[in-house]
């Protein structure tokens, strides 16, 4: 179910892909990318706390700890509140010092218009960075198809949404335009997020209700696993999600599109399994703490085999994408040479990968996996600078998150098999 409702998240982030372009321009529709792509990261700065939850709470769960799981979750609205306020206000004093327009070589709008949009979003992000916690909870309760269920709506929404914007206020000023999408996108996702909160208290009979305090070592056992979670969401989105930035600092906006065209085509695939493996997370902390070693290489195995399925399915999309894109995107769009087929390796190893990354998350051995993830850190920029230097052009990030991934296919897979065979009980 998490997968089917990923498929359509999917689907409608594909039909709003060619409409956003047609409406704002590809210059605009670069500088949007830009925008929703920095508030992403927005939504990682919580110290890990939503990552612990899907650990923690079936631990909770298994161990009967009613009260303290209520204390845990309230302590955990708390901090989430803290910590938005002061992202926002940090934000509003770093815009003043910062002309984004000319580090981000935005060639339209002025300075003022460009703090203006950022502000706006970082308001919305600020505010939905603290409802979207219910995503977390569903999948550490095991109901992780109404995260994604809230995920759909808020993408069918949206699209919905912007059809209707195009046949109300077609020809308003381009600078209009972005601040209505920019409303329309951040209300959506709030009355989204906030429905399914309500939603996920009255399903599971749940209240915050309870007289016991969170212990001071409790907390601190949770700080420090959620900032081993927060490393790890920073670096993934250095390695995996800068490439727009990188792009934009050389070339400008409008040159991101035919990348960020051929990326959201292959993220289709990502975004599914992603969703079918999201559940996982959560139950790998479960059986790990149960000592089911035999249950978990069973996992394994299923996966290696869903894996040779996923390989068929992604060569399929490569050899049709350059078709796709054609009838997908009505304007032309110039993608170079070999793009699609370096975008295409990426994901084959990233979708390898994400199981066992899932694994580890799961059942909190992150320390190697740190490591690893700092040394690729480290390594992407000055990558990405050297193959643009060689004229590799747009293709350069992708190769260089390409080289990275060569490392962790080996690795990480080998640090799973290696835990589990540690196990020493199966029952």
């Amino acid at each position: 179910m998490s997968g089917m409702y990923k498929g359509i998240s999917g689907l409608s982030l594909f039909v709003s892909i060619p409409i956003l372009i047609r409406y704002l321009g590809d210059t605009d529709y670069g500088l949007w990318v830009l925008v929703f792509a920095l508030f992403q990261w927005v939504l990682l700065m919580d110290f890990g706390l939503a990552s612990v939850l899907k650990t923690k709470v079936p631990i909770l769960i298994h161990e009967n700890k009613q009260d303290l799981l209520k204390s845990y979750l309230k302590s955990t609205y708390k901090i989430t509140a803290y910590i938005a306020l002061f992202l926002f206000l940090l934000f509003l004093c770093l815009i003043f010092f910062i002309d984004l327009k000319a580090v981000l070589k935005i060639p339209v709008h002025s300075s003022l218009f460009v703090k203006k949009l950022f502000v706006i979003n970082m308001f919305f992000f600020s505010l939905n960075f603290l409802f979207n916690v219910h995503k977390s909870l569903f999948v550490a309760f095991l109901k992780g198809k109404y995260a994604e269920q809230s995920i759909a709506l808020n993408q069918i929404l949206f699209l919905s949404s912007l059809g209707v914007l195009m046949l109300v206020a077609p020809k308003v000023a381009s600078e209009d335009k972005l601040l209505y999408i920019t409303l329309l996108n951040g209300i959506v996702c709030f009355l989204v997020n906030a429905a399914y909160t309500l939603f996920f208290f009255y399903r599971e009979k749940l209240n915050l209700k309870t007289t016991e305090k969170t212990s001071k070592e409790f907390l601190r056992e949770i700080i420090i696993l959620g900032t081993k979670y927060m490393v790890i969401q920073v670096g993934l989105l250095v390695v995996f999600s800068s490439d727009n930035y990188i792009l934009s600092s050389v070339f400008g906006p409008k040159d991101i599109v035919p990348y960020e065209v051929v990326n959201k085509y292959f993220q289709f695939p990502i975004m599914i399994l992603f969703a079918t493996l999201s559940p996982l997370w959560s139950m790998f902390a479960k059986n790990y703490i149960q000592n089911k070693k035999s249950v978990l290489l069973a996992s394994f195995k299923r996966f290696n085999l869903l894996f040779m399925l996923m390989l068929l399915f992604i060569i399929f999309i490569s050899a049709i994408c350059p078709f796709v894109i054609s009838i997908w995107i009505k304007d032309p769009v110039n993608v170079p040479d070999g793009l699609i087929l370096y975008t295409a390796t990426v994901t084959v190893f990233r979708v390898f990968v994400t199981f066992y990354t899932f694994f580890l998350n799961g059942i909190g051995k992150l320390n190697k996996y740190i490591i690893l993830l700092l040394v690729s850190v480290v390594l992407k920029i000055p990558l990405s600078y050297y193959f643009i230097k060689l004229g590799f052009g747009i293709n350069s990030v992708v190769i260089s998150t390409l080289l990275i991934l060569l490392i962790w296919i080996v690795y990480i897979p080998f640090e799973c098999y290696n835990i589990v065979y540690k196990i020493k009980s199966d029952e």
